[in-house]
């Protein structure tokens, strides 16, 4: 009975409960495309999973600048009123900055394709921009519920974009054999978790009552010159570090093959989505936390080392399996042919793991304002990868995957000593 009633304690705890609700709703989002992946290798080839990947890639770097970093801010007033004008000023700086990318797209598409080396594509760059738009749209909601505290909010909208990306990778793929079912459900995703937030948002008649009296052009440029840092600094360092995760996919398919980048994605997103489920969970109750107890002038250290220890425990399970079973794992689940993404798991697994421990763990940056350190943190790291892949270029694909591998983990080493530092 003492046990029970210790894990009931443990439950309603406010930290603990938080993470569980977003982690179910994660859970699903994140476990949903891993548990169809089976059918997809079967119904899409490693060069679709390619094109799909560079396509993936190409956003996932817009959308790190495409709201200049002003979503983080959100969490930061503490005046309600003035949590509103940021969330405004996001998603003003989400469209403008969609609207220009869809400029340059028309204008400079052909330019594109042959920069990217990857003449699939072209098909599929107007959906660029919309995705885009998208992303920053989800990235402002969410930090807008996650100030509020509406978990199950964020929670049910990763389930429906899960659900309305799988049901057309699946439905397409079994009419058209190419990429157009991964990369248009992408985008219908989006979409619905877009309007299943505005709906959520809507709703709630007394903040379209606070957006009418205390929002203005006015005040939503004092806040954003009042969080000028975000664009200054963060924009940048955000965009070196997603240029780090993003760019050895491009120098993938430019380098080697698509049908190489296809086991290569494939090996990444088997291996991060899983751990990702309660690591995007924790890292966003993670930075409530830590956000008032630096409010409130408590000790920031504890909760650091107390979350990255449980972190640490969770990972052992999934490396001991990669390292021993990646390959026969991969060769089982999905299919003889993707053999070779199971040997890039294996040596990759050790970094995902020390990466899955700090990566929650970087938001103390912004919550204790240090968001310049973060900068140098991120520039060295793009630095470190453009080097790396300089070298890299007249070597085998297993070499540039050791090399990949040894610099994850001498990067994040780094990387959790300051977070310690900083706290």
């Amino acid at each position: 009975m003492n046990l029970i009633n210790k894990m009931k304690r443990l439950i309603q705890q406010d930290f603990l409960r938080n993470v569980l609700t977003l982690m179910t709703g994660t859970t699903i989002a994140q476990l949903l495309p891993i548990l169809v992946s089976p059918l997809l290798t079967r119904l899409y080839t490693p060069n679709d999973f390619g094109v799909y990947a560079l396509y993936v890639s190409i956003i996932s770097i817009l959308s790190v600048i495409v709201t200049l970093r002003y979503e983080f801010a959100i969490m930061s007033p503490k005046k309600r009123e003035d949590a509103l004008s940021v969330f405004c000023l996001s998603l003003l700086t989400s469209f403008i900055i969609s609207f220009c990318l869809f400029i340059i797209t028309i204008l400079f598409n052909r330019n594109i394709i042959d920069f990217l080396g990857n003449q699939n594509l072209i098909e599929w760059i107007y959906f660029i921009p919309l995705n885009t738009f998208l992303l920053g749209v989800i990235q402002t909601f969410n930090y807008w519920f996650n100030r509020e505290k509406l978990f199950k909010v964020l929670s049910t909208s990763r389930v429906i974009q899960t659900f309305a990306n799988v049901i057309p990778n699946i439905a397409i793929g079994l009419i058209y054999k190419n990429e157009l079912g991964l990369i248009l459900g992408n985008v219908l995703g989006a979409t619905a978790s877009v309007v299943y937030l505005s709906y959520k948002f809507i709703r709630n008649k007394n903040v379209l009552y606070e957006v009418r009296k205390n929002v203005s052009w006015l005040k939503i440029k004092e806040q954003a010159l009042l969080y000028n840092e975000y664009p200054k600094f963060n924009t940048l360092s955000a965009f070196m570090d997603t240029i780090s995760l993003q760019l050895p996919s491009i120098f993938v398919s430019k380098t080697y093959s698509s049908t190489n980048l296809g086991y290569f994605n494939l090996t990444t997103r088997t291996i991060s989505t899983p751990l990702s489920v309660i690591s995007s969970s924790v890292s966003q109750v993670f930075f409530q936390k830590i956000s008032e107890a630096y409010n409130q002038n408590k000790p920031l250290r504890p909760i650091v080392l107390k979350t990255g220890k449980y972190l640490s425990l969770i990972t052992l399970c999934p490396l001991i399996i990669l390292l021993f079973f990646g390959p026969e794992l991969f060769s089982f689940v999905f299919g003889a042919n993707w053999r070779i993404a199971g040997e890039f798991a294996r040596i990759l697994a050790f970094s995902y793991a020390i990466k899955f421990v700090v990566s929650p763990l970087s938001v103390t940056f912004f919550a204790v304002n240090k968001i310049k350190a973060l900068f140098k943190l991120q520039f060295f790291r793009s630095i470190g990868i453009i080097i790396l892949l300089f070298i890299c270029m007249s070597f085998p694909i297993e070499t540039f995957i050791y090399a990949y591998a040894l610099f994850e983990i001498f990067y994040y080493t780094i990387y959790m000593i300051a977070i310690l530092k900083i706290s």
